[in-house]
């Protein structure tokens, strides 16, 4: 939330492409990588795509904030910190996004026999 008000918005508006393009799809392949190796790798769970999908959504939102912390004291182009400031804060509404779309597919699925 900090990162948003102290965020310089003329910056913000000359790299968005940037950001954009380092969020949303940076986030839908981390999402997907996460996913193909909790389904592979846990084998035990045995959990369906959209459960593997929502746990991605979970773990591939990241959280720069001792990396903002560490270029601010070092002292690097604010241009910079806004680009991963950016791209984290974007991060965080894509990775609820789709944790909500397998969410939903996981709760309108008909009932299967076995459960």
């Amino acid at each position: 939330f900090e990162s948003a008000l102290k965020m310089d918005t003329h910056i913000f508006a000359r790299i968005r492409t940037q950001i954009l393009s380092l969020a949303g799809p940076g986030v839908l392949v981390a999402t997907v990588l996460t996913a193909i190796f909790t389904k592979y790798v846990f084998v035990a769970y045995e959990w369906d795509w959209p459960t593997c999908l929502m746990f991605g959504a979970i773990l591939s939102a990241t959280d720069p904030v001792a990396v903002v912390a560490l270029l601010k004291e070092l002292g690097v182009s604010e241009r910079l910190g806004t680009l991963i400031e950016g791209e984290s804060l974007l991060n965080d509404g894509t990775a609820i996004v789709i944790f909500d779309v397998f969410f939903e597919a996981l709760e309108k699925r008909p009932c299967s026999p076995s459960m």
